[in-house]
């Protein structure tokens, strides 16, 4: 854990998601949740013990499973979009079975954590944008078009931070299954690049802090991406055609040994979502 600027604070050493919380004179506001049930209790118990007060509230940047499985274990109310939510409460239990199973499969000390999972849904729902006012701190909360349905980011202008969630991740390939509109995400990070974002500190939502010079890579790695499926469209090739084009953009970005195999799927699942948003009329 690090603080990036007064008073707020961020870790990036958890697997799954990176998080942080921002301390008030009346208690603590959470920043998503580390994925691992025993990481999310620590997590908890250092937020409670720097902010000398309790947990206000969990914000959700969106409703991947590896925020959403242990948000609750922050024991605060969850704060998403409508639209998060809406994902959040379709996820059915057979697709909780599979997430657990697949993490136990990776993290095979938590399977036993893992398995007494209780998900917790939002209860505080907002749609276009949100503002907290605790202990003297005011936290907008802002719906974006990104790399999820009801996708948000946290912008603090006094301290010039922004928590940008999985709608910016940095040295690592993007989460593109479940984007709704790949070109509205492109539009929101292009002013990320504008000169009044020149300093400001970015917790992505995967990957090391960064600043806006992280959005650029990303920016050109949906843009080719689209690219390539549209070709693909454009030659009348099916959407199981999309694997040929994984080789081309493992590269892009690094890649833990561990992993490989993992990050291939990954890519696939987004290249077959670009295949369903860019089908011709």
């Amino acid at each position: 854990m690090r603080e990036i600027a007064p008073n707020i604070y961020v870790s990036t050493e958890y697997p799954g998601v990176n998080v942080g919380f921002i301390v008030t004179s009346v208690g603590a506001i959470a920043v998503d949740a580390p994925t691992l049930p025993g990481d999310a209790r620590a997590w908890r118990q250092q937020i409670v013990e720097t902010a000398r007060g309790p947990i206000l509230y969990v914000v959700l940047t969106d409703a991947h499973p590896d925020r959403l499985l242990s948000a609750g274990l922050l024991e605060a109310p969850i704060v998403a979009t409508w639209a998060a939510y809406e994902r959040a409460s379709a996820y059915t239990e057979g697709f909780w079975r599979t997430v657990v199973s697949n993490l136990s499969n990776r993290y095979p000390e938590a399977a036993d954590d893992l398995a007494e999972a209780h998900v917790v849904l939002p209860e505080i729902m907002f749609a276009g944008r949100l503002t907290l006012r605790k202990g003297g701190m005011k936290v907008t909360v802002r719906h974006v078009a990104g790399a999820a349905p009801g996708s948000a980011w946290i912008y603090l202008p006094d301290q010039d931070v922004l928590f940008a969630g999985d709608t910016l991740v940095a040295e690592t390939h993007p989460f593109m299954a479940a984007a709704p509109d790949t070109r509205a995400w492109l539009d929101t990070l292009r002013p990320l690049r504008r000169a009044r974002f020149s300093k400001t500190i970015i917790l992505p939502g995967r990957g090391p802090l960064c600043d806006q010079s992280a959005t650029r890579p990303l920016s050109e790695y949906i843009t080719l991406a689209r690219r390539r499926v549209r070709s693909s469209h454009a030659a009348g090739r099916a959407r199981a055609d999309t694997a040929a084009l994984v080789s081309e953009l493992l590269p892009l970005f690094p890649i833990p040994d561990d992993e490989r195999e993992l990050v291939q799927r990954r890519i696939k699942a987004g290249l077959d979502r670009l295949y369903e948003e860019l089908q011709p009329a």
